[in-house]
């Protein structure tokens, strides 16, 4: 499938996963995901993402979608550089798919308020 935006598009049982992507400052940094997620079903799914070393969870409720840009999602650590492709195992219902995602950082505007902060070092 040919995804227009910057980020990657899959159907993972019966969720439709629409232009996923991670925006990190840096390698080992938190990544914030966005992207929208859309269950044209009746029925609520919970829908996992996880990369190498974290994982998030949300439900989607029914005929509805859920956008990454208003209910943040953040994994701890984004395993390579803005820039690069990591992989992103989405599993809705019984179905698992492995996405390469994009990695982007700041340097475009549009995406520099989903950075995530970063909190001070003790």
């Amino acid at each position: 499938m040919y995804a227009i935006a910057n980020g990657v598009d899959a159907e993972v049982g019966g969720i439709e996963v629409r232009s996923l992507l991670i925006v990190s400052a840096a390698e080992s940094e938190p990544g914030r995901l966005l992207g929208t997620l859309f269950n044209r079903s009746q029925e609520a799914v919970e829908v996992s993402l996880s990369d190498a070393d974290d994982k998030v969870a949300v439900v989607v409720e029914g005929n509805t979608n859920h956008g990454f840009d208003t209910n943040p999602a953040i994994l701890d650590s984004v395993g390579d550089i803005p820039g690069s492709r990591v992989t992103v195992t989405i599993s809705a219902g019984a179905e698992t798919e492995e996405l390469q995602v994009p990695v982007l950082d700041g340097t475009l505007e549009a995406y520099r308020p989903y950075l995530p902060s970063v909190p001070p070092s003790r």
